[in-house]
C-alpha cells in the first residue's frame, strides 16, 4: 500500500506537461503513486501521460471518457488513491525535488488531519511568494479558532487544494472530495 497517492489533473497541457513530469520523477519513492488524471484532452498531452505511465515509478493514469473539469478530475483520483496520504498538483505546475518526502514528513510529525503550505507563484520570470494566511509554523491547530473572526483572511481563504496534504481519514469520512 501507497504512503502518500500524487493526484494530478491534465487538461490540453502539453507545453507543460514535461515539465510537470520531471518534477514528480525527482520527488518519486518506491512508496508513493502517482494518479494522473487525463480529462479528455485534444491536444498531444495524452500521449504524454501514455509515456509517462510507462516512465515514472508509480504511474497510475485513468482517463475520462467526457471532460468533467478539475474538481471532477480531482475526484477520479481521490476515488483511486489507495496512500495513507493524498495530496495533489495541476497538470502545469511543477514541484522542487524533494518536495513530497519533506511533506509527507511534517504531516506525519505533527499527525494532524492536513497541513497546509506556502507557494511560488512564476509568472514569465516574475517570482512571488503566497503565505498560508494563518500560517503558524510546526504547530497544529484547532481549526475553529483558525477561521475566526470572520474580518481576517484564514486558511480557508486559501484555496490551492495542492497547497497541502491530507490524512486519508477525512477521505473516508467524506470530507476532501470536491463539487463536480
Amino acid at each position: 500500500m501507497p504512503k502518500l497517492s500524487v493526484i494530478v489533473p491534465f487538461y490540453n497541457v502539453q507545453q507543460y506537461a514535461p515539465d510537470t513530469l520531471t518534477s514528480l520523477r525527482s520527488n518519486a519513492r518506491e512508496d508513493f503513486e502517482f494518479i494522473l488524471v487525463d480529462d479528455c484532452s485534444t491536444d498531444a498531452t495524452s500521449e504524454i501521460l501514455t509515456r509517462a505511465e510507462r516512465e515514472l515509478p508509480g504511474a497510475v493514469l485513468v482517463r475520462h471518457e467526457k471532460n468533467g473539469g478539475l474538481a471532477t478530475a480531482r475526484n477520479t483520483g481521490i476515488d483511486k488513491a489507495r496512500g495513507d496520504y493524498l495530496t495533489f498538483l495541476d497538470g502545469d505546475d511543477w514541484l522542487a525535488p524533494g518536495y513530497f518526502p519533506r511533506l509527507l514528513a511534517s504531516i506525519e510529525q505533527l499527525d494532524c488531519d492536513f497541513v497546509r503550505t506556502d507557494h511560488v507563484q512564476c509568472t514569465a520570470r516574475a517570482r512571488s511568494i503566497h503565505r498560508v494566511p494563518h500560517g503558524r509554523r510546526g504547530t497544529v491547530m484547532n481549526p475553529r479558532e483558525a477561521i475566526l473572526p470572520a474580518d481576517r483572511s484564514t486558511s480557508v481563504d486559501y484555496a490551492y487544494a495542492w497547497a497541502g496534504i491530507y490524512h486519508r481519514r477525512l477521505v473516508d469520512r467524506g470530507l476532501l472530495h470536491f463539487t463536480d
